[in-house]
């Protein structure tokens, strides 16, 4: 079969790993003195990986196929190998890269300016360094810089055209709703497709295909299941396999009929389990959207005033206040994710089941809240915000606090959902804002 090629292009800055160590604090001073890098950081790497891309466009499958298969984890495992393949199936699309754009390292002139100290708060302390005074940011890792030349992604379907059609509909996911490497929950590693040359399987066209990156101006459009018109159109590709995914499994399970508790997966669905808005605000490139996104969730976070602290804004997390150095046992602030480290040694994060030797290792629990920068029709940009509302944590795992004591703290799905929906609701009027002109 002929290969489709599709014009691509970086919207926003790509930090996508490699084998090459991050720059220390003397090597970031040296490159913004004099531009001089050391010697393991002067070849380029390549920033997109296949590997990489097929790996995200697993996750945004999932979340499509969930309104249709629930908690079934094993039919969703069917379903997955039958778009993506397995040790025992053929995928339904080949993806190949013969052109990568490169990562870099790099100081470009947007971390200069004063309101990129938001987009390196945004990035991170595993991604950045604040510039000097704290006006700006210093990039630590390589990345690929947004707006640079386009790149090939060529793909090649298979027989099965239903779940080629899967596939395209979770790359067209991943470019409207994440991106790759890191920091995609928080508006880095964009994509964009610019065009399309070859065919592509029913019901897609070039036209709907390029409408990822660029959302309509009125608004998202979404259906009573979350689902933007251009993925409602695979409603039927995707009810079909489905179909054979069931064939797959030893229990063939029943048809669903919809959750009736908290999904355990990130899923596309009614306004109770996904929930997503544009900005009120319009933008006139990405890194303002980055830089505005950045300054709003710092005080969405620190809602509380602390006139001795030695930064500005002299604001602090009510957790910091009230539970790290306090008696309350409420941590609403890990509903934005976990772990999160405090200075002193201080780290607040999930821990699973005891194993045979007794220990409990420390775990992980990505954002559900979701923030990214995207084109809308009117060629101004906005940020889109959207949750996946599904269970927090398992019930057999727990958030603790350790540093000079550990106690146990209280974080849960509700949280999630008061403050998904407060930052989502709050961002979508015109003077939605959360910055104070005075501290409280």
């Amino acid at each position: 079969m002929a290969w489709t090629t599709l014009s691509m292009q970086v919207t926003t800055p790509l930090f996508n790993g490699g084998h090459q160590p991050p720059l220390s604090d003397t090597e970031v001073e040296r490159l913004e003195a004099d531009r001089r890098l050391p010697e393991h950081a002067v070849e380029s790497e390549a920033g997109i990986r296949a590997s990489s891309l097929r790996g995200a466009m697993r996750y945004w499958l999932r979340a499509i196929a969930g309104a249709q298969i629930g908690s079934r984890i094993d039919l969703l495992a069917a379903l997955e190998s039958r778009v993506f393949g397995s040790t025992t199936r053929a995928s339904s699309v080949a993806l190949r890269l013969p052109n990568p754009p490169e990562a870099r390292f790099g100081q470009p002139d947007w971390c200069r300016r004063e309101e990129a100290r938001w987009i390196g708060y945004l990035a991170g302390q595993g991604l950045s360094r604040p510039a000097d005074d704290n006006r700006g940011c210093r990039l630590t890792r390589r990345f690929v810089e947004p707006g640079g030349p386009t790149f090939n992604l060529q793909l090649r379907f298979g027989q099965d055209k239903d779940a080629a059609a899967l596939a395209v509909a979770a790359l067209w996911s991943l470019c409207r709703y994440g991106g790759l490497g890191a920091r995609t929950r928080r508006g880095f590693g964009g994509l964009h497709i610019a065009a399309v040359e070859g065919d592509l399987p029913a019901p897609w066209t070039p036209e709907m295909l390029c409408s990822a990156a660029v959302v309509p101006s009125e608004g998202l459009q979404l259906d009573e299941h979350g689902w933007s018109p251009e993925l409602a159109r695979c409603a039927n590709p995707l009810e079909r396999t489905v179909a054979l995914a069931r064939r797959d499994v030893k229990n063939q399970p029943t048809a669903f009929d919809g959750w009736r508790d908290l999904p355990t997966y990130p899923v596309f669905g009614g306004p109770k389990v996904f929930i997503a808005e544009l900005s009120g605000r319009s933008f006139p490139d990405w890194s303002a959207v980055l830089a505005y996104a950045g300054e709003q969730f710092r005080w969405f976070r620190a809602t509380e005033s602390a006139p001795g602290a030695r930064y500005t804004p002299k604001i602090k997390t009510r957790e910091w206040l009230r539970t790290i150095n306090g008696d309350d046992h409420e941590f609403a602030l890990g509903a934005l994710g976990l772990p999160i480290v405090f200075k002193e040694g201080k780290t607040a994060y999930p821990i699973g089941t005891a194993t045979a030797g007794g220990d409990r290792s420390p775990l992980r629990r990505a954002s559900p809240l979701w923030l990214r920068p995207l084109r809308d029709s009117n060629a101004r940009w906005r940020l889109l915000s959207f949750a996946f509302l599904g269970r927090f944590l398992p019930d057999e795992v727990e958030v603790v606090l350790r540093g000079q004591r550990k106690q146990s703290l209280r974080v849960d799905s509700t949280d999630v959902e008061r403050l998904s929906a407060d930052w989502i609701t709050t961002l979508s009027r015109d003077d939605g804002t959360f910055v104070r002109s005075t501290t409280p």
